[in-house]
């Protein structure tokens, strides 16, 4: 099965909630949504009002933390499947989309219903591998992130991994060091979403093809994800012709978790780094050059629209998907009759 869906709410949609963009995106025809965790706040709060409940039974904001004093005086992370007590601090998360656990919930429940895969990206400006302040505050947006995840459903978390450090040896060090935490964690055995990698298209980003591999290779619960247009932009207009694609899926899927998953769009660039996203019908990145491929994709893929038209250019796909299937079975047929 092939599944097509949008990175954000639809465009046309006129609610701005998670629920109604899981509504509008079945209505639209799509069964795929990449829900974006973009616009939140994080706050840490006295939690005297919360004292007795557990961070699902508050109503006001998405508590993603509790951290309780030792016997030391030092405030510890003891997670969300706690009571909360009265000395505690909780970190309050909040969304935009999403006021509480119960209309997380509530969205993962209608997608289920109306058969529309979800998955979540985390916060586009991510840099684990930064051994700073900015690295562990990547880290807790990506553990945050997986916890939101696993309450609507989502199958994997997408994120950014940050930019390379003063060696290709250190950062591939420490993306599996960063990585490996992170899974352990937050482990998929214990319900949360796949960390799903994915590429970058500029060359000061980790995310080539092979920094994923090397990656995957080392952290089974790892997950690369392509990103089309960056891996397009970041090899200088590498797909142009069918046979480019093969080399590439075939590598994405040895470390798939279910089904294929890639983003796709229209793209600009120069020089090795991409310029800007563009509608699927602009540059020279070609979905009618993929879709020639993946019909005879045997597999589930999920193919999602990150494009400035979203909506419109999920559907494009899928209608440039529908006729290349339709013209393969048409030469099927006129083979078989030949045969006769």
């Amino acid at each position: 099965m092939i599944r097509f869906g949008i990175a954000g709410i639809p465009l046309t949609s006129k609610g701005r909630t998670f629920v109604d963009s899981v509504e509008d995106s079945h209505n639209l025809g799509l069964n795929a949504l990449e829900v974006q965790l973009l616009r939140v706040n994080i706050e840490d709060r006295p939690a005297l009002d919360y004292a007795g409940k557990t961070p699902r039974d508050i109503d006001e904001s998405i508590v993603v933390n509790v951290l309780r004093m030792d016997e030391n005086g030092n405030y510890l992370s003891v997670g969300i499947d706690t009571v909360i007590e009265e000395d505690d601090i909780v970190q309050e998360l909040f969304w935009n989309m999403a006021k509480n656990y119960d209309e997380i919930a509530e969205g993962g429940e209608l997608a289920k219903e109306l058969d529309v895969q979800l998955s979540l990206h985390a916060p586009y400006y991510m840099d684990l591998l930064d051994d700073s302040e900015m690295g562990e505050k990547s880290y807790n947006h990506l553990k945050w992130s997986l916890i939101i995840g696993k309450g609507m459903g989502a199958r994997r978390v997408v994120t950014h991994t940050g930019f390379h450090k003063a060696s290709k040896k250190e950062s591939l060090n420490r993306a599996v060091k960063v990585y490996s935490r992170i899974t352990g964690e937050l482990s998929p055995s214990s319900g949360f979403p796949y960390v799903a990698v994915e590429t970058s298209g500029k060359s000061e980003v980790f995310g080539t093809v092979a920094d994923l591999a090397f990656v995957a290779k080392k952290v089974k619960d790892i997950e690369p994800i392509m990103n089309f247009p960056h891996i397009h932009s970041a090899t200088g207009g590498s797909l142009r012709d069918v046979k480019d694609f093969e080399p590439l899926i075939s590598e994405f899927k040895k470390y798939s978790k279910g089904d294929l998953y890639a983003e796709f769009s229209g793209v600009e660039y120069e020089e090795g780094s991409e310029v800007k996203l563009t509608a699927i019908k602009h540059g020279d990145l070609k979905f009618e050059t993929l879709a020639e491929y993946i019909v005879d994709y045997t597999d589930n893929m999920t193919l999602i629209s990150m494009s400035p038209l979203l909506e419109h250019d999920a559907q494009y796909m899928e209608v440039i998907f529908q006729r290349a299937y339709s013209r393969r079975l048409q030469k099927r047929h006129a083979v078989r009759k030949q045969v006769a």
